[in-house]
């Protein structure tokens, strides 16, 4: 336990240090990834998957907020789009237009969670992002979580109309655009994947707001429980029992990242809980007190003396060396070692 303590502080330390270029690596390499699936699944016009533009909006990415990576997809997929269908691109332009919007005014800083979502349903693991909310922010999360699985929903149903042969007509158009809106509002699997993950971000915060012990790894193991639980009833009802397997696989992985991200976020001692009690002109106060484990990294000097570079101990020449070996506590520990070399002829006669 000790040796993950020492890791995490020194990781911590680490991006302290260099956090004015490691957020901007992280952000482009996201940026980067995004766009690289957008252009794989829904790649119809090869312009925009040359990488100098890919390279160049990832960049862009890398020194914006989290929004403008969501615009700067959302730009990208309109393109692909347009180029199969003008049609379908309006209505695309609409239906992001409206989310885009609901999005930025209510929870603008959590621009990644619309895009991650897309993407870790690709790895078959979406679940991570409710726990992980759940145990990071407020219900308030609901709503990029929402537009996230709308998305990836949105760009399936996109990705079988843009098949469709279809004339400019209007009559054509209004047959395009009833489809697409039928197909992602009767889109069971998805309002269904909404309701549980929005349930799971409940249940994980509530429970992480309780004041017991180990609340946080509770609240991660009560809202993987209640994403078994939610999708096992829903894939049954749906009759969509082959994704069973993969799903509980996925959210397992899930809680366990979801644990390993909270030990690097904080860690408890809960063998160290004080129990306060004082008192105002208004109030009584009961407060508990948790402390948190933080560890400092151990650091060792060597100090050297009475020796000389590129020499040898002559005969009869005594040389010796003191180690100073500066430890964390308030105490200094010491370790001399005398090393005589070679022994004096007198001596060994």
């Amino acid at each position: 336990m000790m040796t993950l303590l020492v890791l995490r502080a020194r990781l911590r330390t680490l991006y302290q240090k260099y956090e004015l270029y490691i957020d901007p690596f992280f952000k482009f390499i996201t940026a980067f990834i995004v766009l690289q699936l957008i252009n794989t699944t829904i790649g119809y016009d090869n312009r925009l998957k040359q990488l100098p533009i890919v390279l160049a909006l990832s960049l862009l990415s890398a020194f914006t907020p989290s929004a403008v990576l969501v615009l700067l997809a959302a730009f990208v997929s309109i393109g692909h789009i347009y180029f199969v269908s003008k049609i379908l691109s309006v209505i695309i332009i609409l239906i992001i237009m409206i989310m885009y919007l609901l999005f930025v005014r209510f929870t603008p800083r959590l621009g990644y969670v619309v895009v991650a979502i897309p993407i870790l349903y690709l790895l078959k693991m979406p679940y991570l992002v409710p726990i992980v909310l759940g145990l990071f922010t407020t219900p308030i999360s609901i709503v990029p979580t929402s537009c996230g699985v709308i998305i990836y929903y949105l760009f399936k149903i996109m990705k079988e109309a843009a098949s469709m042969q279809v004339d400019v007509s209007i009559d054509d158009t209004l047959q395009l655009y009833t489809y697409v809106i039928n197909s992602l509002v009767n889109n069971k699997q998805m309002i269904m994947s909404i309701i549980i993950f929005s349930l799971i971000i409940i249940v994980t915060y509530v429970i992480r707001r309780k004041k017991f012990d180990y609340a946080r790894e509770i609240a991660i193991a009560s809202g993987a429980l209640t994403c078994i639980l939610a999708f096992l009833i829903s894939d049954l009802r749906l009759d969509v029992s082959e994704q069973i397997g993969a799903m509980i696989l996925g959210t397992l992985i899930s809680a366990i990242i979801a644990v390993v991200m909270q030990f690097f976020y904080m860690t408890l001692d809960y063998t160290g809980v004080e129990h306060v009690q004082f008192e105002d002109e208004d109030y009584y106060y009961y407060v508990k007190a948790v402390p948190k484990i933080n560890v400092t990294t151990p650091q060792i000097n060597v100090k050297r003396f009475n020796t000389q570079k590129n020499a040898t101990l002559h005969e009869g020449l005594t040389g010796k060396i003191n180690i100073e070996v500066i430890s964390d506590d308030d105490d200094d520990d010491y370790l001399e070692y005398e090393d005589y070399g070679t022994k004096n002829k007198n001596d060994s006669k």
